[in-house]
């Protein structure tokens, strides 16, 4: 089972202007994905975190610092190849209880799974564990968020926030209905640190203590280290992305230009000992161009794969943005 793990999807307004389409007056965002749709595509689930509310009033479009994008944004995520988008994080209250079911129901209505929202409690039951099986392997994936930037969730939303004795709750459950490998999905940390907080380090040893086998994070908006640890005694291993950084967005402080697809795969061999194995881990490196907001897979630009060419100044930043990551441990060469 193949899986794929990108970082923040933002929407800043000058990615909106970019976004629209003169002929039909409407809005898609897949001319930010068209260089990276084949990866994001080659993987039985493609994940990325939804930064933004969704909106259909095209009056309520904004950015920074209450984000809210047109339908098209997800339309071209779809597009792109995502399965499931996070929409836990620090953003989710942005535009209130009507923004929350909005977005749910966008995500959805384009074919994908939101993961971290819920409209009611009843949405929340009925939609709180995320349990996927592929060719026998049966994965769950929990996401949460340490908070909506003090805007309170209103009129019996849900959003699921960073809590220890939930953690436990949700990989004991997953546990007992058969969850092979357990993925949690953090959105936490400093923005812009390079390094792991303590914040980070105590959530991941929650989740790790608790079980899990795999804890994905953002919300810094730069990447930063890849952990990977053997268990001697089960014969198993976890893998930590602590933060795979911005997939998509209009910044451009150093390093939030560009992010990772962290990919990997899943196996399982059942007997009279089950064991499981997380194989072929690797990361490809991506870069935005600042003046067209389309995704630059490094490599590919490198071998001339790609049919345009930036200007030097944006070349060299690019470059030097690759030979930053690759000092990052566990990113750059780095496969299990």
């Amino acid at each position: 089972m193949r899986i794929k793990f990108v970082g923040d999807l933002m929407c800043h307004s000058s990615q909106i202007s970019s976004y629209y389409q003169t002929k039909t007056k409407t809005y898609d965002s897949f001319k930010s994905f068209e260089y990276v749709a084949m990866s994001l595509q080659n993987a039985n689930l493609t994940l990325g975190n939804l930064e933004t509310t969704i909106t259909e009033n095209s009056k309520e479009y904004s950015g920074y610092p209450r984000f809210a994008s047109p339908t098209g944004y997800v339309h071209g995520l779809k597009k792109a190849g995502f399965d499931i988008l996070s929409t836990a994080n620090n953003h989710s209250a942005d535009t209130g209880a009507k923004g929350i079911d909005t977005t749910i129901r966008i995500v959805e209505e384009n074919g994908m799974i939101p993961i971290g929202t819920y409209s009611s409690d009843i949405d929340f039951l009925n939609r709180k564990d995320l349990i996927q099986e592929t060719n026998g392997i049966r994965i769950a994936i929990y996401n949460y968020t340490y908070s909506t930037n003090g805007i309170p969730v209103r009129d019996g939303r849900i959003v699921r926030l960073l809590n220890e004795e939930q953690i436990r709750k949700d990989v004991s459950f997953a546990k007992e209905n058969g969850a092979h490998f357990i993925i949690l999905w953090y959105h936490y940390g400093n923005e812009y640190e390079e390094t792991p907080g303590t914040s980070q380090t105590k959530w991941v040893k929650i989740g790790l203590d608790a079980g899990a086998d795999i804890i994905i994070g953002g919300h810094p908006h730069v990447v930063q280290k890849i952990d990977f640890y053997e268990d001697p005694i089960l014969n198993e291993n976890r893998l930590i992305a602590y933060s795979l950084g911005n997939f998509i967005s209009a910044q451009n402080r150093q390093y939030t230009d560009g992010g990772i697809i962290l990919s990997f795969t899943l196996e399982l061999e059942l007997g009279q000992v089950t064991t499981k194995r997380i194989r072929n881990v690797e990361t490809e490196a991506i870069w935005v161009d600042p003046r067209s907001y389309v995704i630059l897979p490094i490599q590919r630009y490198k071998s001339r794969e790609l049919p345009m060419l930036l200007p030097k100044h944006l070349e060299k930043r690019m470059l030097d943005y690759e030979a930053h990551i690759k000092k990052i441990p566990g990113v750059g060469s780095f496969l299990f």
